[in-house]
């Protein structure tokens, strides 16, 4: 029975040039219209550059603090990552999302077993994993809210002990998407909806 072979001696020779002949021969006319050629032909070049003039920066919009919730308003939330004898309650009717900024703005305060409330307006940004806070509020204080001089956007550390603010972004606020709406924040921190933890690095 004759077994078959590679190739040796004049006949491989043949094979190597057909195959360099087809290798060399010009793409076909479908691959000149391909972006993927294209790009690839800018790259190796050297012609190829990226116009970040294009990009449309993030601009924050202008924030109006409001004023103190009202107690019936304020809805304790579950959290796992407040010292003990401490409480987040969050004001559940005003919250909101900006559709231009995309910004979660609302009232938080953290109650003591002893009756101690404070208060935060903050804002927080789901890409960044950031929080602002905007003002602070004492009732007992007059007058009750002071802005504060110069808010500035602060990185929610995860090695932070006590962090309630990473543990709102990653279950509550934020999704794969970017930020929740304010409908389904509520929904989330009341949980009439499945809470569903965001991993953020």
């Amino acid at each position: 029975m004759h077994k078959p072979s590679f190739a040796t001696g004049r006949g491989a020779a043949v094979v190597v040039i057909i195959f360099v002949i087809a290798w060399s021969m010009p793409l076909s006319a479908d691959s000149y219209g391909d972006p993927f050629y294209e790009y690839r032909d800018e790259v190796e070049r050297g012609e190829f550059s990226y116009d970040d003039s294009q990009d449309i920066p993030w601009i924050e919009n202008e924030t109006e603090v409001l004023a103190l919730p009202r107690e019936e308003d304020l809805v304790a939330v579950d959290m796992a990552q407040l010292p003990r004898g401490m409480q987040l309650l969050v004001d559940l009717r005003r919250i909101t999302v900006n559709p231009d900024d995309r910004v979660v703005r609302l009232w938080l305060v953290v109650r003591s077993d002893g009756g101690i409330d404070n208060g935060t307006f903050e804002g927080f940004r789901c890409p960044t994993r950031e929080y602002k806070i905007y003002a602070y509020a004492n009732p007992h204080r007059t007058p009750p809210v002071r802005k504060a001089e110069r808010p500035r956007w602060q990185l929610a550390k995860a090695n932070r002990t006590g962090n309630y603010r990473r543990e709102l972004l990653q279950d509550y606020f934020c999704s794969m998407r970017g930020s929740r709406d304010a409908d389904e924040i509520r929904l989330a921190l009341t949980g009439e909806s499945q809470r569903d933890t965001f991993v953020i690095n």
